[in-house]
């Protein structure tokens, strides 16, 4: 228990009470299993990871201070291209249809939307980033299958009916 004789099981508590739900959650709830007694496998067992990775969570709190020994620390990538207001309007405007917009489309594409943001707010993205920022913002990027707008409806229905009688088959 080396990794954790630095800290009292009151101060883990106290951590976990404070910590978010997810990741860092668990490495405190790690901790704590530890600081009672638990063996690396049933800990590694509990948290569906292997015993490596707990000795790893555990580490960070003889190396680092308690209050950010369970998150990981930041991890460094190309600056957004909308500033932190801007992306939250960019996401109230999806949640409106694209008509309150001033465009004729009812639903929002991701063809629309790299139009949307260009135009406000004279940015570029490749269609991978319009879908993940519509995922985001949790609209469906998918579009509905095309019908052809010849078809005979008549047609169609006998064709229905004769798949119907074949599946009974």
């Amino acid at each position: 228990m080396g990794r954790l004789d630095n800290i009292s099981l009151e101060q883990l508590y106290d951590l976990k009470e404070r910590t978010d739900e997810g990741k860092p959650r668990e490495r405190v709830i790690a901790g704590i299993g530890r600081k009672q007694g638990d063996e690396l496998e049933t800990l590694a067992e509990r948290h569906g990871v292997v015993e490596k990775t707990i000795r790893n969570w555990l580490d960070r709190f003889a190396e680092e201070p308690i209050e950010q020994a369970p998150y990981d620390a930041a991890k460094p990538g190309r600056p957004s291209k909308l500033e932190e207001h801007e992306r939250e309007e960019l996401f109230e405007h999806l949640q409106q249809p694209p008509t309150e917009r001033g465009y004729e489309q009812q639903a929002w594409s991701t063809k629309l939307l790299l139009h949307h943001v260009k135009k406000e707010y004279g940015v570029e993205y490749s269609d991978g980033h319009a879908r993940k920022l519509m995922g985001k913002a949790e609209l469906s990027w998918r579009t509905a299958r095309p019908r052809n707008y010849e078809a005979d409806p008549e047609q169609k229905v006998e064709f229905q009916e004769t798949v119907e009688k074949n599946d009974r088959n």
